[in-house]
């Protein structure tokens, strides 16, 4: 008889695993990474993307530093905060996919959305995004993969977010 839900979900510690003597492993589940684009200049939808590629989803980064710092040659320090706010995402997803589609469409309409990576309290991502670059098209034996870059304007990060 199949029972709902798979083995890893059924642990008494649903995002852990208890070892004993106070130590627990944490367990990462690729399922509940949430990964949204909201279309803000159309009807304002928000749309789940999916059909990655084997391997890493959506890596979010900052473009550049948050603090500058440096000194002479006599060791003054002297440093400035840059207030830079750019960001990045790259998505790889399967070529042919709804997820590769929309990119498409919003690469081609040049429209701003927002973006957000979220897992468990960490969340990434910025509300004024665009398409930098269309994605290289490779074709092959494998399934075809397309990685696209999005340019954040206003990037954030939260590794402890609460809802």
């Amino acid at each position: 008889m199949a029972s709902a839900g798979s083995s890893v979900d059924n642990f008494t510690g649903t995002d852990s695993i208890p070892l004993g003597e106070g130590r627990k492993m944490s367990l990462y589940k690729a399922k509940n990474v949430s990964i949204t684009i909201t279309r803000l200049l159309t009807d304002g939808s928000t749309v789940i993307l999916r059909n990655f590629q084997d391997g890493d989803m959506a890596q979010t980064s900052k473009t550049n530093n948050k603090v500058d710092a440096m000194t002479d040659a006599q060791a003054s320090p002297a440093g400035s905060v840059t207030y830079d706010s750019l960001g990045t995402v790259t998505i790889t997803v399967q070529q042919g996919s709804e997820t590769n589609n929309l990119l498409s469409d919003l690469y081609n309409q040049d429209e701003v959305f927002s973006f957000h990576l979220a897992y468990g309290q960490e969340v990434s991502g910025g509300d004024h995004c665009m398409i930098q670059k269309a994605p290289d098209s490779a074709f092959g034996k494998a399934v075809p993969t397309r990685a696209w870059t999005i340019q954040i304007f206003d990037y954030k990060y939260d590794g402890n977010h609460a809802s």
